[in-house]
C-alpha cells in the first residue's frame, strides 16, 4: 500500500539545505575561473611540463620528426572521356563463371552421353550467361572497370540464375 497525502496525491520530496555542506565548490563562478584557462587533469602529474600556446596549429611538436610530404596527385584529365565498360566485356566476365561451371560439371559427373545432351546443357547455360552479363554491364558501364572486377561482379549474377535454371 502507497501512502498518499490527505488530499489524495502522492507525497513530494524536498531537497533540504545543509548548512555542513559547502555547495560553493560543485558550482562554477565566473570570478573563480583561472584567466588562463581551464587546467587539463593532468597538468599536476609528476613529469608534466608545461608549454606556451605559441606554437603554430597542426604542427608537429617540439621534438618530433616533421610531416611526410604528401603524395603528388596527378593533373585531372581534361578533355579525355571517362574509361566505359563494354557490353563484350561483361559477357567475357560471366562466360568465365560459365566455362567453370561447364569444367565442374564434366569434372564431377563425366562427359554427356550423347551429341544431344552436351547440346543441350551448353543451351542451359546461355540464359544464366546473357543475363548475368545484362546485369554487369548495366551495374559497370558508366565506369572503367577493370576485368577481374567484372568477372567478381558477374559471380553471384551467374551463378544465382544457374541455380534457378537447373532443372529447366
Amino acid at each position: 500500500m502507497q501512502r498518499t497525502t490527505e488530499d489524495g496525491g502522492y507525497p513530494t520530496a524536498t531537497i533540504k539545505w545543509r548548512p555542513e555542506v559547502d555547495y560553493s565548490r560543485c558550482v562554477s563562478h565566473p570570478e573563480q575561473q583561472d584567466p588562463a584557462g581551464p587546467r587539463p587533469p593532468w597538468a599536476g602529474a609528476p613529469g608534466y611540463q608545461p608549454f606556451g600556446n605559441d606554437l603554430p596549429p597542426h604542427a608537429p611538436m617540439p621534438g618530433a620528426p616533421p610531416y611526410p610530404a604528401g603524395p603528388e596527385h596527378p593533373a585531372p584529365a581534361v578533355g579525355r572521356p571517362a574509361g566505359r565498360t563494354s557490353f563484350l566485356a561483361a559477357l567475357g566476365a560471366a562466360a568465365v563463371w560459365a566455362v567453370v561451371n561447364l569444367a565442374l560439371v564434366l569434372g564431377l559427373a563425366g562427359p554427356p552421353p550423347g551429341a544431344g545432351a552436351a547440346g543441350a546443357f551448353v543451351g542451359r547455360l546461355l540464359l544464366p550467361t546473357l543475363f548475368a552479363a545484362l546485369c554487369t554491364w548495366l551495374i559497370a558501364r558508366r565506369r572503367g572497370w577493370s576485368f577481374w572486377l567484372l568477372v567478381l561482379l558477374a559471380a553471384p549474377f551467374f551463378w544465382v540464375l544457374r541455380a534457378l535454371t537447373i532443372g529447366r
